[in-house]
C-alpha cells in the first residue's frame, strides 16, 4: 500500500471512529431517557444527526448499539489503573481511598448507571450484556490486591473474588438507591458515610462496622446526615 493509500485509510478509519462516537453518545442519551425496548433505531439516528440507513452501517442492530455502550461506557475503565496506583499501600490505607475513588467516579456516571438499571430490569438479554462487561473480569485487579492481603493475615481470610464483587455491589447499590432513585431525598447519606461504612466492612467485619461508623448508626436511628 502506497502513501496516497495509507493516507486514505487513516482518514476513512478516523471519520468511521468520530460517526461510532457520535451514535453511541446519542444512543446514551436516548437509552437514559428511555427503556432500551421503547427506544428506536430512529430516535438514536435522529439524536446522532444521521440517516437510519447511516446508522446501520455501523451498528446493524439494537441489541448490538447497547453491547457497545455499555463496553464504551463501563462503569469503572479506571479500576486497573487504580490498582496499579495503589500498588502495596496498606489495606488500612488503601481500602478507604480506594472505596473513596470508586464512589466519586460513580456518583459522576448517575446517568449511565440510571440506563442501565432500566434494561437490566426490563431484559434479561440487557441484564447478560451487563453481567459480561461489568463482571467479575472487569475487577480481578481488585481481587487481587485482596488476595494479597489475605495471605498475609491483615484482612480477614474469604473469597477475594465474593470480597471483591461485594465492594462493588454495595456502592453500585449506594448508588442506586442514593443517587439514581432519589434515597438521598428520603434518607440522605453522606459520602463520608457511605466511604467509611463500606471500608469499616472490609477492615473490621459487620459487627465491628456499627461500632465505628456512628454515621451509620445515627442513620438507623433516623438522624440522617445529608451529603
Amino acid at each position: 500500500m502506497g502513501t496516497l493509500e495509507r493516507v486514505t485509510a487513516f482518514k476513512h478509519e478516523e471519520y468511521a471512529q468520530t460517526r461510532r462516537d457520535t451514535i453511541l453518545n446519542a444512543a446514551m442519551r436516548v437509552f437514559a431517557q428511555s427503556d432500551f425496548a421503547e427506544a428506536k433505531m430512529d430516535q438514536i439516528a435522529a439524536a446522532a444527526d444521521l440517516s437510519k440507513a447511516s446508522l446501520y452501517l455501523y451498528f446493524p442492530s439494537k441489541h448490538a448499539l447497547l453491547h457497545s455502550v455499555l463496553e464504551r461506557y463501563a462503569l469503572l475503565p479506571e479500576l486497573p489503573t487504580m490498582m496499579a496506583a495503589l500498588g502495596d499501600t496498606p489495606p488500612a490505607l488503601g481500602i478507604p481511598t480506594l472505596i473513596a475513588e470508586i464512589w466519586h467516579l460513580l456518583q459522576q456516571r448517575r446517568e449511565l448507571a440510571r440506563a442501565i438499571s432500566r434494561e437490566i430490569q426490563s431484559s434479561a438479554e440487557s441484564g447478560r450484556v451487563f453481567a459480561e462487561l461489568i463482571g467479575p473480569p472487569s475487577y480481578q485487579p481488585l481481587v487481587g490486591y485482596l488476595d494479597r492481603w489475605m495471605k498475609r493475615g491483615v484482612l480477614r481470610r474469604r473469597n477475594a473474588l465474593a470480597a471483591a464483587e461485594c465492594m462493588i455491589r454495595m456502592l453500585w447499590f449506594f448508588l442506586l438507591t442514593q443517587e439514581v432513585t432519589g434515597g438521598k431525598d428520603l434518607y440522605p447519606l453522606s459520602d463520608e458515610t457511605v466511604v467509611t461504612t463500606v471500608a469499616r466492612m472490609f477492615l473490621d467485619g459487620p459487627a465491628k462496622a456499627r461500632k465505628h461508623s456512628p454515621s451509620l448508626t445515627a442513620a438507623g436511628d433516623g438522624r440522617h446526615q445529608g451529603s
